[in-house]
């Protein structure tokens, strides 16, 4: 069942791109007689088999000998979910064309869609067998057999490598994973083919791939294959720009969204101008990065993310009462603020009580009150929240209440059973901390050893806890 969603993903993913059928070029002809059908169809999805033989009538009569312009109708319907008039369509080009593969394979589409796995190999299979110079017959057998028999899907490939030997297989299949949104398999079998030589919509998708798969570096150089390849494809400037920015690479980011933002024929996106503003926040241009985030507010007012970052742009200015201004605008408007949102708004209110004055405690309280929303909103991270309002308070010179947010840490950590790696840092943090708070600034190192044998067990090489307890010579307390 897994396997047919994924395959369901890729068949959606084809026809939404109009690449369905590579090896088939769009007829200009049928293209455009097609695309009123089109707009019919996605407005009217309820259409009844009245009105749909009636729209699609004249198209037929007019490509009956084109099976091509015939298949092309049926990717049509079947994105639209009219299955059956779909069927109809492929049926009928068989019936007449029995070596045109297309037909076998948008019949297999069509189970896919309807998760019948069975039915869409077995007109996989037929397209192999009639039209074996027609690599997509192989490549939708491969992928339904990809995870429930991996002989037979390498069976196909090979098949697929004897009767198309210029086929680039690896790039079909990172396609293929592309479009179903598995990036980082996508990503490992782009990286197995020519990049110099990958078709531009391939080198789309290999570029965005590695960018989703967190191969920033690989990303930026694909892109800038892709400039130099395809100067007219923006796709490539902009995920240059995504690249480049996550890289810190600010100067390159900076010319790459002038190239978007300035490029007429290009529709802006709200991601532009925010990535815009990221990259000349990166070189310290700060009120222009604001400007940015506006623009992109201006684009979208459903969207309040852009006021988020304007409030990293002000924080890092050291105007924390616009960052708060800004930060309370997101939150009011973000009924699914994470963690990390609750967790900046914090730091907003840390950072201002770093500048000492009167407002110095009022401040940090706002910020104690911050992780206590977040303790008891998110429960699972509770010890994490407490363990990081802890060391605010310490790093503030309020070890007592440090002292409080460790310990409800321990106290959520200490006895949990199956805990998970980054609990158990938590968990080491809080005792370190406290082991040091009851040693050093309470001078009462009985009361520290509690904390410290609860550590020996999570870290035998810690020094303060090994000191403590007498398991290595004398020596003072490491901060």
């Amino acid at each position: 069942m897994e396997n047919m969603k994924r395959m369901k993903y890729v068949v959606a993913g084809f026809l939404m791109m109009g690449l369905s059928l590579p090896a088939v070029a769009q007829n200009a002809n049928y293209s455009v007689m097609l695309k009123p059908i089109e707009q019919s169809l996605k407005d009217n999805p309820n259409m009844d088999a009245k009105t749909l033989k009636n729209l699609t009538k004249d198209y037929q009569k007019e490509f009956k000998k084109d099976p091509k312009a015939l298949v092309a109708l049926g990717e049509a319907l079947l994105i639209n979910k009219q299955y059956d008039e779909a069927s109809n369509i492929g049926n009928a080009v068989i019936a007449k064309y029995k070596d045109f593969g297309d037909a076998y394979i948008l019949l297999g589409d069509i189970a896919a869609m309807k998760d019948d796995g069975g039915n869409a190999a077995m007109w996989y299979e037929q397209s192999m067998t009639m039209d074996p110079k027609n690599p997509q017959g192989y490549m939708r057998y491969a992928n339904v057999y990809r995870k429930r028999s991996p002989e037979e899907s390498e069976r196909a490939l090979n098949l697929l490598k004897q009767n198309c030997p210029d086929f680039p297989i690896e790039a079909e299949a990172g396609n293929n994973f592309y479009l179903a949104g598995n990036y980082a398999k996508a990503f490992e079998y782009f990286s197995k083919s020519n990049k110099e030589d990958l078709a531009e919509y391939y080198l789309v998708g290999y570029a965005v791939s590695a960018y989703m798969a967190n191969k920033k570096e690989e990303s930026l150089d694909i892109s800038k294959l892709g400039i130099q390849k395809f100067a007219k494809n923006i796709t490539f400037d902009r995920v240059a720009l995504w690249s480049a920015v996550d890289l810190q690479k600010y100067d390159e980011a900076i010319n790459y969204a002038k190239i978007v933002l300035n490029t007429d024929s290009v529709e802006k996106s709200a991601r532009d101008y925010i990535y815009y503003g990221l990259a000349l926040r990166g070189n310290k241009a700060y009120d222009e990065a604001i400007a940015q985030y506006q623009k992109a507010f201006d684009l979208n007012k459903e969207d309040y993310k852009p006021y988020q970052y304007m409030a990293d742009t002000y924080a890092e200015m050291g105007q924390e009462d616009k960052a708060l201004e800004c930060n309370e605008v997101y939150m009011a408007h973000n009924q699914n603020a994470t963690p990390s949102d609750y967790a900046k708004l914090a730091n907003i209110y840390v950072q201002k009580a770093e500048k000492g004055g009167d407002g110095k405690q009022a401040n940090l309280d706002k910020a104690y009150g911050i992780y206590g929303q977040m303790a008891e909103k998110w429960p699972t991270i509770a010890a994490w929240v407490n363990n990081m309002a802890g060391m605010q308070a310490s790093k503030a010179g309020q070890d007592e209440k440090g002292a409080e947010f460790f310990q409800k840490a321990v106290d959520l950590l200490a006895n949990k059973a199956d805990r998970q790696d980054d609990e158990i840092t938590t968990l080491k943090s809080a005792l370190a901390n406290l082991g040091y708070y009851y040693w050093v600034t309470k001078n009462d190192l009985e009361a520290a050893k509690p904390y410290y044998e609860q550590l020996i067990k999570l870290d035998p090489y810690d020094k303060n806890a090994r000191a403590a307890l007498g398991l290595d010579a004398e020596a003072a307390p490491q901060q």
